[in-house]
């Protein structure tokens, strides 16, 4: 622990090169600081060198700084039971909502001005925390709010380890939703689930096992309570069909070498070690079976994806183009940045080109960056006008 620690401190202090992607992670993982309440042992706790101690005390960007830091280390950290690692939770605004009856309802008399029928689920993506559809000019008003005030639905969003499998994800996100619907205080008619990047999968994931997982000694599967209440889902920014792994890693990195925190600036050293969850955008994979028994560095997408979606609900799919034109070549080649138009709606190249979202909606965005189709004004009158429609 020590030695660690030492090499910690020399990087973060001289900015030393990262030998390999292991140190970063003993950084990341094996060093917290016990006087934070974040366990170890106590006779360390004035330890210098607590690699990521500074996050706790991070005014204003603690939790943006950990949702980047489980991002890109988040399985290691689930797998060693950190401290650090985010749990899956369903909130209304900032509050963290039990899923059990009574205590659910207390709840949400505090959080929410109206307890609908009508729910609206919405799922950020890679390294985001729900902030990410917070209008940058009134950080009140939301994807959410907005088709609150319009159509009545509660809405709700979801915290989870972005680090994690896609599938484990999604998984969880099948169990909690079954929960809440049978703890939501007045019976749900209605369920609308919105994704922005890794979120749209994760979505998909669970509209899938929420279908084929049975819970033991039972015979009907886990999200029969939930899945037919799907009305609506909207996709922006999902790469459904994948989307370069070396895009998002160097997303990452901008994004850590601009929080003030050296702890994180060392982490943004050591990206070659990259976390499940993002190398499970390289392919779009949403289902166990993708990534199973797989070269995971692999540059070809080892199966072809299959068709996972609700029948009955309708489906939007946004995207958005860095240039104006969204049939430039460079439009083409990245998208908004991050995600192309052809992978966000599922477009599957082969012998016989399939649509992974067949019947969808489709609307491109030029001039509108990835993170910013999480909260444009134009990208919710597009949704706000297909969700008239499909009323």
């Amino acid at each position: 622990m020590t030695e660690v620690l030492a090499r910690c401190a020399r990087r973060v202090a001289g900015h030393e090169r990262v030998r390999n992607a292991a140190d970063t992670v003993d950084c990341v993982v094996d060093v917290e600081e016990p006087d934070a309440g974040l366990g170890g042992d106590p006779g360390a706790g004035s330890t210098a060198g607590s690699a990521l101690s500074p996050l706790t005390a991070m005014r204003g960007r603690r939790d943006d700084a950990l949702a980047v830091v489980n991002g890109l280390f988040g399985d290691a950290l689930d797998d060693r039971e950190s401290s650090f690692a985010t749990s899956m939770t369903i909130r209304a605004g900032s509050t963290v909502l039990p899923l059990e009856r009574n205590a659910l309802r207390d709840v949400l008399a505090e959080a929410v001005d109206q307890v609908s029928p009508r729910i609206c689920v919405l799922v950020h993506g890679l390294m985001s925390t729900e902030s990410v559809w917070h209008y940058p000019e009134n950080p009140s008003t939301t994807y959410g709010t907005l088709l609150a005030d319009t159509y009545g639905v509660t809405p709700l969003s979801v915290r989870y380890n972005t680090g994690r499998r896609v599938s484990a994800n999604g998984r969880e996100l099948a169990q909690l939703l079954n929960l809440l619907v049978q703890a939501w205080p007045v019976r749900v008619r209605e369920i609308n689930l919105i994704g922005h990047s890794m979120g749209g999968l994760v979505i998909r994931s669970a509209c899938y096992y929420a279908r084929t997982v049975r819970p033991r000694g039972r015979h009907l599967p886990i999200g029969r309570r939930w899945t037919t209440k799907v009305r609506r889902v909207v996709l922006v920014g999902t790469p459904n069909t994948g989307a370069p792994l070396e895009a998002f890693v160097n997303v990452a990195s901008s994004m850590l070498w601009s929080l003030p925190v050296p702890a994180t600036r060392l982490v943004g050293l050591g990206l070659d070690s990259r976390s499940a969850g993002i190398k499970d955008l390289r392919f779009g994979n949403i289902v166990d079976e993708d990534w199973l028994e797989h070269d995971p560095d692999a540059r070809e997408r080892p199966q072809p994806h299959r068709v996972h979606r609700l029948r009955r609900a309708d489906h939007l799919v946004i995207a958005g183009t860095v240039t104006a034109d969204p049939e430039h070549p460079l439009a083409r080649i990245i998208g908004d940045a991050l995600v192309t138009s052809s992978s966000a709606g599922g477009l599957v190249d082969g012998a016989e080109q399939r649509e992974l979202i067949p019947g969808a909606t489709m609307r491109v965005f030029p001039k509108t960056t990835h993170i910013a189709l999480a909260h444009d004004v134009d990208v919710f009158a597009a949704i706000d006008r297909w969700w008239r429609s499909s009323t």
